[in-house]
């Protein structure tokens, strides 16, 4: 390994109607939960608050928001399988108001086609399974979701 890449990631995990508002991605056919990296000075909140926004059009509700928990990723780099990737996603239980807005997603997010979408868990982890198998490699966090998924089903009994 010649580099070492770490970040922090916010997501937010969304009950409505005992279905999970998620982004399948259009061209590998996976789900997963709104969030992303944390930009300089933010706190978790704000990250949450701003990646949820960009990435489904929904707006959190500030006062809802619980930590649920986190996943510790470490994995070779999709940019360069040399450099060394470690991530930690902190997870939060949130609401949203019902109002959908515009999205802002960013250029690989437009590539694979995300889109919002209100699923139920089993077909969340049916399809992150499905996907694992034929594009593992292209999409590497596949994985971590669907241990995320998983340990929602068994927790709320779901």
């Amino acid at each position: 390994m010649t580099g070492r890449f770490f970040r922090i990631a916010v997501r937010s995990v969304i009950f409505k109607d005992r279905k999970l508002a998620l982004i399948k991605s259009e061209k590998f056919g996976e789900y997963k939960f709104p969030g992303g990296g944390k930009e300089n000075g933010e706190s978790d909140v704000e990250t949450l608050i701003r990646e949820t926004m960009e990435e489904t059009g929904l707006t959190v509700v500030a006062k809802s928001i619980k930590p649920y928990g986190v996943a510790k990723e470490k994995r070779r780099s999709v940019i360069d399988p040399n450099d060394l990737f470690m991530m930690e996603s902190y997870y939060y239980l949130c609401d949203v108001l019902n109002l959908v807005n515009k999205t802002k997603l960013d250029d690989y997010e437009h590539e694979y086609g995300y889109q919002l979408f209100f699923v139920d868990i089993d077909e969340a982890i049916k399809a992150n399974e499905e996907a694992a198998k034929l594009h593992q490699d292209a999409v590497p966090w596949i994985n971590r979701e669907l241990a995320v998924f998983k340990d929602i089903k068994k927790y709320y009994n779901l």
